[in-house]
């Protein structure tokens, strides 16, 4: 499962909207549909993943895991099209 399947269900299983899990989480509605589409292309503050854990109600160190992991994703697919 990735970050965005992770986010999608959970939010689901709270019964949320994109909307209210925004503006719970203190962002903004673009911001957050950008992190659960995946379509944000940089890495998310450390404030931002707590606000969405506690919102959600996940574990911080899952969210922080796949988070990595699309840091890591996303640099190697830059240094891919450096070269």
């Amino acid at each position: 499962m990735d970050l965005r399947m992770y986010l999608v269900n959970a939010r689901q299983n709270k019964g949320y909207s994109q909307r209210r899990t925004a503006r719970e989480s203190g962002v903004s509605y673009q911001h957050y549909a950008k992190i659960e589409n995946g379509d944000r292309g940089k890495k998310v503050s450390f404030l931002t993943i707590g606000r969405i854990a506690q919102v959600l109600d996940i574990p911080l160190e899952d969210f922080y895991r796949f988070e990595k992991e699309y840091a890591d994703e996303v640099e190697l697919n830059n240094e891919s099209r450096r070269h």
